[in-house]
């Protein structure tokens, strides 16, 4: 253990316990005495408090680590602990409730998309799906709100591309978790007090096109830089990943535009959507759903611009939520759509021949086609056969048993691969 981590764990001692629980991912300090942590994704409040003299001490202890000011000027920071956690700091008097920090911890222990599985986060089919768009270098967004899993999904996402490919990383402060041989990892890094000495995404994208990637992997796009990452990948580097912030796959596609007319180029709102619509190819939008739970909620296919330049995508994969149980969980399945995807004979060409029609045909599974379906929208948990309960976008939980029995018999019938197929 280094000076420096002895140092920030006197600071951090209310909430030590906390960070050494590995059942913990995020603690949320919001002032002096409102500590809460998220838990198997339910947040809870603890009974753990600071001084503000020694919770500012705490912040100040971080910033020196990582060489950046926490100053009036600059009143916040974003950083990494000794150990890879992510931190996000914001002092008074921006933060009227008293020195913020939130803590997203760093956990050792990787997960593979077969933890998604067993998470019941997506399918096998799902996770098929996406091994055949990596085989054929789809450029790929990963979506969703804050907390909803995008970073986590993203790294398994990439542990997919294959070894002996050149991959360059390109983040704010580092989270990703590659393996792969041959890695080349960018951080960007903020002007120091005087305004010099920074270098922004766009900076490092402007270098990793100069460094002959074979993929290009962006832990999240949030300004300008989608432009410049937008061209990459319409200019023959294939196979790019992303994460941002978006509900839907199509509020992606308008996220990543809006993101884009922030930069330094200036081209007609034609141009830009003919670009975004050109470079993504699949979206794959993630939640965290009311019950703390997070699930793959759509895998979906970004086609050509309508003769109106409106964007176009069809869902391919979707989450249909059926009830709620008596402890609050969301029960519900993963099913195709029934839509064909167009880059599906070049992935079989790719030896993915098991992805047949009949893959793609909610039959196949022994489960309804999701109710509601609208391509090109995700399906997020909107359906409720009661106003009352519209709002949580579920069934009145006094229907639970009616409704469970109806979905398990519906998984009975599916034969004794229904269940892993679909849930």
């Amino acid at each position: 253990m280094t000076m420096y981590t002895e140092s920030l764990r006197a600071f951090l001692k209310p909430v030590l316990p906390y960070l050494d629980d590995e059942s913990v991912s995020e603690i949320m300090i919001n002032g002096p005495t409102d500590v809460w942590i998220e838990r198997k994704g339910r947040l809870t409040k603890t009974d753990a408090f600071f001084s503000e003299e020694g919770l500012i001490g705490a912040a100040r202890n971080m910033a020196q680590f990582v060489g950046r000011p926490l100053t009036d000027e600059r009143p916040r920071l974003d950083a990494r602990l000794p150990d890879g956690s992510r931190i996000h700091v914001v002092i008074p008097p921006i933060a009227r409730n008293g020195t913020t920090i939130s803590i997203r911890k760093f956990f050792k222990d990787k997960l593979s998309i077969d933890s998604l599985m067993k998470f019941k986060s997506l399918t096998k089919p799902m996770a098929r799906l996406i091994e055949a768009g990596i085989a054929t270098k789809l450029n790929m967004l990963v979506a969703g709100g804050t907390g909803s899993g995008k970073t986590t999904l993203l790294n398994i996402v990439s542990s997919l591309i294959p070894d002996e490919e050149r991959i360059l990383t390109i983040e704010d402060s580092a989270e990703l978790q590659l393996n792969q041989s041959h890695i080349v990892a960018f951080e960007s890094r903020p002007p120091d007090k005087f305004g010099k000495g920074g270098v922004d995404m766009g900076d490092l994208l402007h270098s990793a096109l100069r460094l002959r990637p074979d993929r290009i992997v962006v832990g999240e796009v949030r300004g300008g830089e989608a432009f410049h990452l937008m061209q990459a990948m319409n200019t023959g580097h294939g196979g790019s990943l992303a994460t941002t912030h978006a509900n839907t796959p199509t509020d992606t596609l308008r996220r990543i535009e809006s993101l884009c007319l922030m930069s330094s180029v200036e081209l007609p709102m034609v141009a830009v959507r003919a670009q975004v619509a050109s470079a993504i190819n699949f979206v794959i939008c993630c939640e965290r759903l009311h019950d703390g739970s997070r699930k793959t909620i759509a895998l979906s296919e970004v086609l050509p611009l309508t003769e109106k330049g409106e964007y176009r995508t069809q869902d391919i994969f979707v989450f249909t939520p059926v009830c709620k149980d008596e402890h609050g969980h969301i029960l519900g399945y993963h099913a195709p759509t029934g839509i064909i995807p167009n880059f599906i004979n070049k992935a079989r060409a790719y030896g993915f021949e098991d992805l047949d029609d009949a893959f793609f045909d909610p039959a196949t599974y022994g489960v309804p086609a999701p109710p509601n379906f609208q391509v090109g929208e995700a399906y997020t948990l909107r359906w409720a056969p009661s106003l009352k309960h519209r709002e949580q976008g579920l069934p009145d939980p006094a229907n639970f048993k009616e409704e469970w029995s109806r979905f398990e018999q519906l998984l009975k019938n599916a034969g004794p691969d229904g269940p892993s197929g679909c849930l």
